[in-house]
């Protein structure tokens, strides 16, 4: 792990270590994010940055999915950190990205087949392929980095949705109930039901669910009642008639919803007039720079 990383680490668990010893509540990021989100003239829209934003990963000294990184995605102003888990082989729960770590890092091979000490020896490749100081964080240290900084919005790679009762679990140790959510296909709908019905727990905008029908929207409405949801847009034609449709009917049904930043800024302009608040984008600066010229 590089330096600054391990300065940006100590501080935050040094004010985490405070709020424990004084008994005080942690300001919950989530609910104040959301909240009243559907109802701002003019629309309020979040922007969820792809493995946390990596547009310039090279100036600014900070890799995609990294501790480092946490700050610069902060200080950008992207409200929502987009990011991986993945499990390591002696069961640590890693933040990577892809299958196999040769575009990620300056070694070869599968997360679930090394140890975490083998992972921590690895050091992280910029998107041009210059190796950083950056190390791969594993998703406490992620979740110590961003209390209060941000929220993330993790995809459970293969595999590791399994393991979601002991992902919680490491959450709720680290009072980041309300800086985490989870964004999961709405065919696993069944193991959270499952999970609640065996006695876990969950927040109101815990699972974002990945839905593509009316069906499955009124489902998750029914079973979970999440804040958040979010609709599959077509890349050939994201603002067709029965997506705009399905993003109104789930705004209707009291959805934050939350698609893709498909096609271009007309495109999302559309979308943004259906009902879409937050988008997930891989370019995050640009959509800023198109939702900063909208409420000029």
């Amino acid at each position: 792990m590089s330096f600054r990383s391990r300065l940006i680490l100590a501080s935050a668990l040094g004010s985490a270590l405070l709020a424990a010893e004084s008994g005080a509540d942690q300001q919950g990021q989530a609910p104040l994010l959301l909240k009243g989100l559907n109802e701002s003239i003019p629309p309020k829209v979040l922007i969820a940055a792809h493995r946390g934003g990596y547009e310039s990963d090279l100036e600014d000294q900070a890799t995609e999915n990294s501790v480092a990184n946490i700050e610069v995605s902060h200080r950008k102003g992207f409200q929502i950190y987009e990011t991986d888990i993945q499990k390591t082989q002696d069961g640590h729960f890693v933040i990577v990205h892809d299958p196999t770590i040769e575009r990620e890092t300056n070694r070869s091979g599968k997360i679930s087949e090394m140890t975490l000490n083998q992972v921590k020896e690895l050091r992280k490749r910029y998107r041009k392929g210059a190796i950083s100081e950056d190390s791969i964080a594993t998703l406490e240290e992620f979740l110590i980095a961003g209390k209060d900084l941000t929220v993330f919005k993790a995809d459970l790679k293969p595999g590791v949705s399994d393991y979601f009762g002991e992902i919680m679990d490491l959450v709720t140790k680290h009072r980041a109930r309300d800086g985490i959510i989870f964004r999961v296909p709405y065919y696993e709908a069944k193991r959270y039901e499952t999970f609640l019905e065996e006695g876990g727990s969950l927040e109101k905008h815990t699972l974002m669910f990945k839905v593509n029908t009316k069906n499955q929207i009124d489902h998750i409405k029914e079973s979970f009642d999440s804040t958040t949801i979010e609709i599959k847009l077509s890349k050939a034609d994201p603002v067709k008639q029965a997506s705009l449709d399905l993003i109104t009917y789930a705004r209707a049904k009291g959805f934050i919803v939350e698609t893709h930043a498909e096609g271009d800024a007309a495109d999302w302009r559309t979308l943004i007039g259906a009902g879409v608040r937050i988008f997930h984008t891989s370019s995050p600066s640009k959509m800023q720079a198109l939702l900063n010229s909208t409420d000029e």
